[in-house]
Protein backbone atom coordinates (compact mmCIF):
# COMPACT_ATOMS: atom_id res chain seq x y z
CA UNK A 1 0.00 0.00 0.00
CA UNK A 2 1.42 3.68 -1.10
CA UNK A 3 1.11 6.11 1.90
CA UNK A 4 0.82 9.51 1.75
CA UNK A 5 0.32 12.85 3.91
CA UNK A 6 0.95 16.49 3.95
CA UNK A 7 2.95 18.13 6.50
CA UNK A 8 2.21 21.71 7.86
CA UNK A 9 1.99 23.26 10.97
CA UNK A 10 -1.69 24.06 11.35
CA UNK A 11 -4.18 21.71 9.59
CA UNK A 12 -7.37 21.51 11.32
CA UNK A 13 -9.51 22.25 8.79
CA UNK A 14 -7.08 20.51 5.68
CA UNK A 15 -9.06 19.39 2.86
CA UNK A 16 -6.19 17.40 1.22
CA UNK A 17 -7.40 13.78 2.98
CA UNK A 18 -10.86 14.55 1.62
CA UNK A 19 -9.64 15.54 -2.04
CA UNK A 20 -6.67 12.48 -2.09
CA UNK A 21 -9.54 9.86 -0.87
CA UNK A 22 -11.77 10.79 -3.91
CA UNK A 23 -8.67 10.17 -5.94
CA UNK A 24 -7.85 7.05 -4.85
CA UNK A 25 -11.33 5.97 -4.70
CA UNK A 26 -11.84 7.33 -8.46
CA UNK A 27 -8.63 4.74 -9.41
CA UNK A 28 -9.46 2.28 -7.44
CA UNK A 29 -5.47 2.63 -5.55
CA UNK A 30 -4.57 0.80 -2.71
CA UNK A 31 -3.33 3.93 -0.80
CA UNK A 32 -3.51 6.15 2.05
CA UNK A 33 -3.47 9.94 2.64
CA UNK A 34 -2.66 11.52 6.44
CA UNK A 35 -1.70 14.34 8.10
CA UNK A 36 1.55 15.05 9.63
CA UNK A 37 1.13 18.56 11.87
CA UNK A 38 4.36 19.42 12.77
CA UNK A 39 4.77 22.61 14.90
CA UNK A 40 7.30 25.55 14.47
CA UNK A 41 9.29 25.28 17.61
CA UNK A 42 9.86 21.16 16.24
CA UNK A 43 12.56 20.56 13.66
CA UNK A 44 11.59 19.50 10.39
CA UNK A 45 15.16 17.29 10.85
CA UNK A 46 12.92 15.46 14.05
CA UNK A 47 10.75 14.87 11.47
CA UNK A 48 12.69 13.21 8.52
CA UNK A 49 12.50 9.44 9.67
CA UNK A 50 8.69 9.88 9.81
CA UNK A 51 8.65 11.69 6.27
CA UNK A 52 10.90 8.68 5.01
CA UNK A 53 8.16 6.79 5.79
CA UNK A 54 6.25 8.48 3.26
CA UNK A 55 6.12 7.65 -0.54
CA UNK A 56 5.13 11.26 -1.10
CA UNK A 57 4.28 14.62 0.97
CA UNK A 58 2.53 17.55 0.02
CA UNK A 59 3.80 20.49 1.76
CA UNK A 60 2.09 23.93 3.02
CA UNK A 61 3.07 26.48 5.14
CA UNK A 62 5.39 27.51 6.87
CA UNK A 63 7.61 24.63 5.29
CA UNK A 64 7.59 25.27 1.71
CA UNK A 65 10.48 26.82 1.78
CA UNK A 66 12.52 25.03 4.85
CA UNK A 67 11.71 22.09 3.16
CA UNK A 68 14.03 22.30 0.36
CA UNK A 69 17.90 21.63 2.13
CA UNK A 70 16.14 18.42 2.82
CA UNK A 71 15.85 17.71 -0.92
CA UNK A 72 18.35 15.78 -3.10
CA UNK A 73 16.84 17.65 -6.71
CA UNK A 74 14.22 20.18 -7.26
CA UNK A 75 11.78 20.67 -10.53
CA UNK A 76 12.33 23.86 -12.64
CA UNK A 77 9.41 25.43 -11.10
CA UNK A 78 9.82 24.64 -7.81
CA UNK A 79 13.75 26.45 -8.33
CA UNK A 80 12.05 29.28 -9.78
CA UNK A 81 9.76 29.75 -7.30
CA UNK A 82 11.99 29.24 -4.22
CA UNK A 83 9.35 26.59 -3.00
CA UNK A 84 8.30 23.00 -2.89
CA UNK A 85 4.56 21.70 -2.02
CA UNK A 86 5.18 18.26 -3.05
CA UNK A 87 7.60 16.02 -2.59
CA UNK A 88 8.39 11.99 -4.09
CA UNK A 89 10.25 9.74 -1.82
CA UNK A 90 12.80 7.70 -4.75
CA UNK A 91 14.20 4.78 -3.30
CA UNK A 92 15.17 6.80 -0.10
CA UNK A 93 15.96 10.31 -1.86
CA UNK A 94 13.80 13.20 -2.04
CA UNK A 95 12.75 15.37 -4.61
CA UNK A 96 10.67 18.26 -4.68
CA UNK A 97 7.98 20.14 -6.74
CA UNK A 98 5.57 22.90 -7.56
CA UNK A 99 2.22 22.17 -8.27
CA UNK A 100 0.47 25.23 -7.26
CA UNK A 101 1.14 27.40 -10.79
CA UNK A 102 -0.17 23.96 -12.49
CA UNK A 103 -3.21 24.42 -10.42
CA UNK A 104 -3.74 28.49 -10.92
CA UNK A 105 -3.62 27.17 -14.60
CA UNK A 106 -6.21 24.65 -13.84
CA UNK A 107 -8.70 27.31 -12.03
CA UNK A 108 -8.29 29.64 -14.75
CA UNK A 109 -8.97 27.21 -17.90
CA UNK A 110 -11.61 26.07 -15.54
CA UNK A 111 -13.93 29.25 -15.48
CA UNK A 112 -12.70 30.58 -19.58
CA UNK A 113 -10.43 33.21 -18.10
CA UNK A 114 -7.49 33.71 -20.94
CA UNK A 115 -3.77 33.97 -20.38
CA UNK A 116 -1.92 34.98 -23.75
CA UNK A 117 -1.55 38.63 -24.22
CA UNK A 118 -3.73 39.51 -21.57
CA UNK A 119 -2.68 41.68 -18.54
CA UNK A 120 -2.53 41.18 -15.12
CA UNK A 121 -1.84 42.19 -11.67
CA UNK A 122 -1.17 40.33 -8.48
CA UNK A 123 -2.04 41.58 -5.32
CA UNK A 124 0.92 40.31 -3.08
CA UNK A 125 4.67 39.17 -3.37
CA UNK A 126 4.92 36.08 -1.22
CA UNK A 127 5.36 32.62 -2.20
CA UNK A 128 2.36 32.05 -3.83
CA UNK A 129 2.29 35.05 -5.71
CA UNK A 130 5.65 33.61 -7.49
CA UNK A 131 3.82 30.63 -8.47
CA UNK A 132 1.11 32.69 -10.21
CA UNK A 133 3.50 34.72 -11.56
CA UNK A 134 5.85 31.90 -12.96
CA UNK A 135 2.52 30.05 -14.99
CA UNK A 136 1.35 33.27 -16.28
CA UNK A 137 4.98 34.27 -17.62
CA UNK A 138 5.58 30.88 -19.47
CA UNK A 139 1.39 31.02 -21.06
CA UNK A 140 2.45 33.99 -22.80
CA UNK A 141 0.48 37.09 -20.57
CA UNK A 142 1.26 40.46 -22.12
CA UNK A 143 2.40 41.70 -18.69
CA UNK A 144 2.53 40.61 -15.44
CA UNK A 145 2.71 43.60 -12.59
CA UNK A 146 3.16 42.35 -9.03
CA UNK A 147 1.11 44.82 -6.44
CA UNK A 148 3.18 45.61 -2.93
CA UNK A 149 3.88 47.92 -0.55
CA UNK A 150 7.53 46.58 0.37
CA UNK A 151 9.15 50.46 -0.72
CA UNK A 152 12.82 47.98 -1.85
CA UNK A 153 10.70 46.93 -4.54
CA UNK A 154 9.25 50.03 -5.94
CA UNK A 155 11.78 50.91 -8.78
CA UNK A 156 12.21 46.81 -9.82
CA UNK A 157 10.89 45.57 -13.26
CA UNK A 158 7.37 43.58 -12.79
CA UNK A 159 6.31 45.29 -9.50
CA UNK A 160 3.70 47.90 -8.81
CA UNK A 161 3.22 50.21 -5.72
CA UNK A 162 -0.72 50.23 -4.29
CA UNK A 163 -0.61 53.94 -5.28
CA UNK A 164 0.49 53.13 -8.99
CA UNK A 165 -2.18 50.94 -9.26
CA UNK A 166 -5.00 53.43 -8.56
CA UNK A 167 -4.67 54.26 -12.28
CA UNK A 168 -3.37 50.92 -13.56
CA UNK A 169 -5.76 49.63 -16.14
CA UNK A 170 -5.28 45.39 -17.16
CA UNK A 171 -8.02 42.17 -17.85
CA UNK A 172 -7.17 40.19 -14.58
CA UNK A 173 -6.27 40.88 -10.95
CA UNK A 174 -5.35 38.46 -9.25
CA UNK A 175 -5.38 38.25 -4.95
CA UNK A 176 -2.20 36.33 -3.97
CA UNK A 177 -2.38 38.13 0.06
CA UNK A 178 -4.50 36.42 2.82
CA UNK A 179 -6.86 39.32 3.33
CA UNK A 180 -10.25 38.33 3.41
CA UNK A 181 -9.75 34.77 4.79
CA UNK A 182 -11.39 33.22 7.57
CA UNK A 183 -11.92 34.52 9.91
CA UNK A 184 -11.05 37.99 9.44
CA UNK A 185 -13.64 37.80 6.07
CA UNK A 186 -14.54 41.14 6.01
CA UNK A 187 -10.89 42.37 4.41
CA UNK A 188 -10.65 43.54 1.02
CA UNK A 189 -7.15 44.40 -0.54
CA UNK A 190 -8.42 46.85 -2.99
CA UNK A 191 -10.59 49.37 -3.52
CA UNK A 192 -13.38 49.62 -5.70
CA UNK A 193 -12.06 51.79 -7.81
CA UNK A 194 -9.38 49.75 -8.84
CA UNK A 195 -11.90 46.64 -9.25
CA UNK A 196 -13.09 48.75 -11.89
CA UNK A 197 -10.28 48.94 -13.69
CA UNK A 198 -10.35 45.04 -14.39
CA UNK A 199 -12.33 42.98 -16.41
CA UNK A 200 -12.14 39.85 -13.90
CA UNK A 201 -11.27 39.26 -10.35
CA UNK A 202 -9.36 36.29 -9.16
CA UNK A 203 -9.06 35.09 -5.55
CA UNK A 204 -6.55 32.00 -4.65
CA UNK A 205 -8.10 32.59 -1.12
CA UNK A 206 -11.30 29.28 -1.20
CA UNK A 207 -12.73 29.91 3.04
CA UNK A 208 -14.54 31.64 2.39
CA UNK A 209 -15.80 30.82 -1.53
CA UNK A 210 -17.26 34.00 -1.95
CA UNK A 211 -14.82 36.45 -0.54
CA UNK A 212 -15.49 39.95 -0.02
CA UNK A 213 -13.26 41.07 -2.90
CA UNK A 214 -15.05 38.67 -4.95
CA UNK A 215 -18.62 39.81 -3.73
CA UNK A 216 -17.61 43.38 -4.60
CA UNK A 217 -16.42 42.37 -7.94
CA UNK A 218 -19.62 41.07 -8.64
CA UNK A 219 -21.29 43.86 -7.66
CA UNK A 220 -19.46 46.01 -10.00
CA UNK A 221 -20.56 44.02 -12.51
CA UNK A 222 -17.02 41.77 -13.35
CA UNK A 223 -16.35 38.55 -13.43
CA UNK A 224 -15.48 36.61 -10.35
CA UNK A 225 -13.29 33.41 -9.77
CA UNK A 226 -12.90 31.63 -6.44
CA UNK A 227 -9.64 29.76 -5.60
CA UNK A 228 -11.04 26.65 -4.11
CA UNK A 229 -10.93 25.07 -7.55
CA UNK A 230 -6.69 25.92 -7.48
CA UNK A 231 -6.78 23.76 -4.49
CA UNK A 232 -8.27 20.84 -6.16
CA UNK A 233 -6.29 21.08 -9.41
CA UNK A 234 -2.77 21.19 -7.88
CA UNK A 235 -3.62 18.08 -5.61
CA UNK A 236 -4.54 16.56 -8.56
CA UNK A 237 -1.01 17.58 -10.67
CA UNK A 238 0.56 15.80 -7.44
CA UNK A 239 -0.83 12.45 -7.73
CA UNK A 240 0.21 12.82 -11.36
CA UNK A 241 3.68 13.50 -10.26
CA UNK A 242 3.49 10.64 -7.57
CA UNK A 243 2.36 8.20 -10.15
CA UNK A 244 3.70 9.45 -13.71
CA UNK A 245 0.52 9.39 -15.09
CA UNK A 246 -2.52 11.98 -16.23
CA UNK A 247 -5.36 12.69 -14.38
CA UNK A 248 -8.84 12.84 -16.23
CA UNK A 249 -9.80 16.48 -15.57
CA UNK A 250 -13.55 15.26 -15.00
CA UNK A 251 -12.46 14.09 -11.96
CA UNK A 252 -10.84 17.52 -11.21
CA UNK A 253 -14.52 19.03 -11.32
CA UNK A 254 -16.43 15.95 -9.77
CA UNK A 255 -14.19 16.87 -6.75
CA UNK A 256 -14.72 20.17 -6.88
CA UNK A 257 -18.30 20.12 -7.10
CA UNK A 258 -18.33 17.97 -4.20
CA UNK A 259 -16.40 20.14 -1.99
CA UNK A 260 -18.28 22.64 -2.88
CA UNK A 261 -21.72 20.95 -2.16
CA UNK A 262 -20.27 20.06 1.51
CA UNK A 263 -19.03 23.91 1.95
CA UNK A 264 -22.87 25.23 1.25
CA UNK A 265 -24.37 22.43 3.13
CA UNK A 266 -21.99 23.79 6.35
CA UNK A 267 -22.23 27.47 5.36
CA UNK A 268 -25.31 27.98 3.41
CA UNK A 269 -25.87 28.01 -0.30
CA UNK A 270 -28.71 28.11 -2.53
CA UNK A 271 -29.66 26.32 -5.95
CA UNK A 272 -29.97 27.79 -9.01
CA UNK A 273 -32.06 26.16 -11.82
CA UNK A 274 -31.25 27.09 -15.39
CA UNK A 275 -32.40 25.81 -18.58
CA UNK A 276 -34.33 27.31 -21.77
CA UNK A 277 -37.22 29.25 -20.87
CA UNK A 278 -40.54 26.68 -20.15
CA UNK A 279 -37.97 23.73 -19.57
CA UNK A 280 -39.60 23.41 -16.09
CA UNK A 281 -37.73 25.27 -14.00
CA UNK A 282 -40.46 27.35 -11.64
CA UNK A 283 -43.21 24.23 -11.13
CA UNK A 284 -39.88 22.34 -10.20
CA UNK A 285 -38.53 24.14 -8.09
CA UNK A 286 -41.05 25.25 -6.08
CA UNK A 287 -41.59 21.71 -5.00
CA UNK A 288 -37.74 20.86 -4.50
CA UNK A 289 -37.67 24.11 -2.06
CA UNK A 290 -40.94 22.81 -0.24
CA UNK A 291 -39.00 19.14 0.17
CA UNK A 292 -36.12 20.85 1.33
CA UNK A 293 -37.72 23.49 3.69
CA UNK A 294 -36.73 26.30 1.67
CA UNK A 295 -37.88 29.68 0.33
CA UNK A 296 -38.38 29.37 -3.64
CA UNK A 297 -37.36 32.71 -5.23
CA UNK A 298 -38.84 32.90 -9.38
CA UNK A 299 -35.97 35.38 -10.54
CA UNK A 300 -38.48 37.35 -12.79
CA UNK A 301 -41.13 37.65 -10.36
CA UNK A 302 -37.89 39.09 -8.16
CA UNK A 303 -36.85 41.70 -10.84
CA UNK A 304 -40.50 43.23 -11.30
CA UNK A 305 -40.43 43.52 -7.46
CA UNK A 306 -37.24 45.91 -7.21
CA UNK A 307 -37.54 47.24 -10.37
CA UNK A 308 -41.06 48.44 -10.14
CA UNK A 309 -41.76 47.12 -13.50
CA UNK A 310 -43.12 44.54 -15.67
CA UNK A 311 -40.86 42.16 -17.69
CA UNK A 312 -42.40 43.25 -20.74
CA UNK A 313 -42.19 47.17 -20.00
CA UNK A 314 -38.28 46.11 -18.73
CA UNK A 315 -37.71 44.69 -22.52
CA UNK A 316 -39.38 47.64 -23.99
CA UNK A 317 -36.59 49.70 -22.89
CA UNK A 318 -34.33 47.29 -24.28
CA UNK A 319 -33.41 43.83 -23.91
CA UNK A 320 -29.78 45.22 -22.32
CA UNK A 321 -31.75 47.12 -19.59
CA UNK A 322 -33.68 43.47 -18.70
CA UNK A 323 -30.27 42.21 -18.95
CA UNK A 324 -28.88 44.90 -16.51
CA UNK A 325 -31.90 44.53 -13.69
CA UNK A 326 -31.65 40.72 -13.95
CA UNK A 327 -27.76 40.95 -12.98
CA UNK A 328 -28.61 43.11 -10.40
CA UNK A 329 -31.72 40.69 -8.67
CA UNK A 330 -28.68 37.78 -8.95
CA UNK A 331 -26.40 39.54 -7.04
CA UNK A 332 -28.94 40.80 -4.42
CA UNK A 333 -29.80 37.05 -4.39
CA UNK A 334 -26.10 35.80 -3.91
CA UNK A 335 -25.50 37.53 -0.29
CA UNK A 336 -28.97 35.22 1.23
CA UNK A 337 -28.87 31.85 2.49
CA UNK A 338 -31.15 28.38 1.36
CA UNK A 339 -32.76 29.53 -1.61
CA UNK A 340 -34.14 27.69 -4.76
CA UNK A 341 -34.06 29.99 -7.69
CA UNK A 342 -35.49 29.49 -10.98
CA UNK A 343 -33.43 31.91 -13.21
CA UNK A 344 -34.38 33.46 -16.53
CA UNK A 345 -33.72 31.73 -19.47
CA UNK A 346 -30.86 34.16 -20.17
CA UNK A 347 -29.21 34.62 -16.92
CA UNK A 348 -26.42 32.37 -17.41
CA UNK A 349 -25.59 34.84 -20.84
CA UNK A 350 -23.57 37.01 -18.67
CA UNK A 351 -20.39 36.19 -16.83
CA UNK A 352 -21.00 38.33 -13.74
CA UNK A 353 -24.14 36.38 -13.25
CA UNK A 354 -22.76 32.96 -13.18
CA UNK A 355 -19.91 33.84 -11.19
CA UNK A 356 -22.49 35.37 -8.50
CA UNK A 357 -24.73 31.80 -8.98
CA UNK A 358 -21.21 29.66 -8.58
CA UNK A 359 -19.93 31.59 -5.79
CA UNK A 360 -23.07 31.21 -3.56
CA UNK A 361 -24.79 28.04 -4.19
CA UNK A 362 -25.02 25.11 -6.79
CA UNK A 363 -26.29 25.68 -10.55
CA UNK A 364 -28.19 22.67 -11.85
CA UNK A 365 -29.10 22.50 -15.37
CA UNK A 366 -32.73 21.70 -16.01
CA UNK A 367 -32.82 19.32 -19.27
CA UNK A 368 -35.87 18.88 -21.70
CA UNK A 369 -36.61 18.26 -24.99
CA UNK A 370 -36.66 21.44 -27.13
CA UNK A 371 -39.47 19.48 -29.24
CA UNK A 372 -41.73 19.28 -26.41
CA UNK A 373 -41.07 22.97 -25.31
CA UNK A 374 -41.68 24.22 -28.15
CA UNK A 375 -45.21 22.38 -28.53
CA UNK A 376 -46.75 24.01 -25.43
CA UNK A 377 -44.96 26.93 -24.58
CA UNK A 378 -47.29 30.07 -24.44
CA UNK A 379 -45.76 33.49 -26.42
CA UNK A 380 -47.88 36.26 -24.96
CA UNK A 381 -46.47 36.36 -22.19
CA UNK A 382 -42.39 35.66 -23.16
CA UNK A 383 -41.31 38.83 -25.05
CA UNK A 384 -38.47 37.10 -26.75
CA UNK A 385 -41.20 34.95 -28.67
CA UNK A 386 -43.43 37.65 -29.98
CA UNK A 387 -42.28 36.21 -33.35
CA UNK A 388 -44.08 33.14 -32.77
CA UNK A 389 -42.62 29.65 -30.56
CA UNK A 390 -40.57 28.48 -33.50
CA UNK A 391 -38.18 31.31 -32.43
CA UNK A 392 -37.40 29.45 -28.99
CA UNK A 393 -35.19 27.22 -31.20
CA UNK A 394 -33.61 29.54 -32.62
CA UNK A 395 -32.59 30.73 -28.78
CA UNK A 396 -31.71 27.49 -27.63
CA UNK A 397 -29.43 26.43 -30.38
CA UNK A 398 -27.61 30.01 -29.55
CA UNK A 399 -27.43 29.16 -25.75
CA UNK A 400 -27.28 25.38 -25.72
CA UNK A 401 -23.40 25.28 -25.24
CA UNK A 402 -23.75 27.85 -22.38
CA UNK A 403 -26.59 25.91 -20.33
CA UNK A 404 -24.22 23.20 -19.83
CA UNK A 405 -20.95 24.52 -19.90
CA UNK A 406 -21.96 26.99 -17.10
CA UNK A 407 -23.80 24.23 -14.97
CA UNK A 408 -22.40 22.34 -12.31
CA UNK A 409 -25.22 19.24 -12.71
CA UNK A 410 -27.52 18.38 -15.02
CA UNK A 411 -30.71 17.38 -14.39
CA UNK A 412 -33.04 15.77 -16.92
CA UNK A 413 -37.09 16.82 -16.58
CA UNK A 414 -38.78 13.73 -16.43
CA UNK A 415 -42.59 14.36 -18.46
CA UNK A 416 -44.51 12.25 -17.12
CA UNK A 417 -42.56 12.02 -13.14
CA UNK A 418 -42.33 15.52 -12.03
CA UNK A 419 -41.51 13.98 -8.56
CA UNK A 420 -38.49 11.83 -10.15
CA UNK A 421 -37.12 15.00 -11.41
CA UNK A 422 -37.79 16.48 -7.82
CA UNK A 423 -36.05 13.98 -6.30
CA UNK A 424 -33.22 14.03 -8.29
CA UNK A 425 -32.61 17.43 -7.59
CA UNK A 426 -32.35 17.06 -3.45
CA UNK A 427 -30.26 14.15 -3.74
CA UNK A 428 -27.90 16.41 -5.66
CA UNK A 429 -27.15 18.81 -2.83
CA UNK A 430 -28.31 16.35 0.03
Amino acid sequence: MKKYCVIGEKLTHTMSPQIHKAYFDYYKKDATYGVEQIAMQDMLDDCKDTLMQYDGFNVTVPYKEKVIKYLSGTSQEAKKIGAVNTVVNSDGKLYGYNTDPYGFEGMLKANDVEIKSKTFVILGSGGASKSVYFILKQRGAKCVKIATRNQSKKDVDDFITYDELESFKGDVIVNTTPVGMFPNTDGCPVSDEIIKNFDAVVDIVYNPVYTQLLQNAVRLGKKAVGGLYMLVAQAMKSQEIWNNSITDETLTKRIFNSLMKDYFNANGGNIYLTGIMSCGKTVKGKRVAKALGWQFVDADEYITQISGKSINQLFDEGESVFRDWESKAIEELSHKKNLVVATGGGAVLRDVNVSAMRLSGVIILIERKIEDIIAGVRTDTRPLLKDGAQKLRQIYDQRKDRYYSTCDYVVKSHEYDMYKTVKDIVKIVK
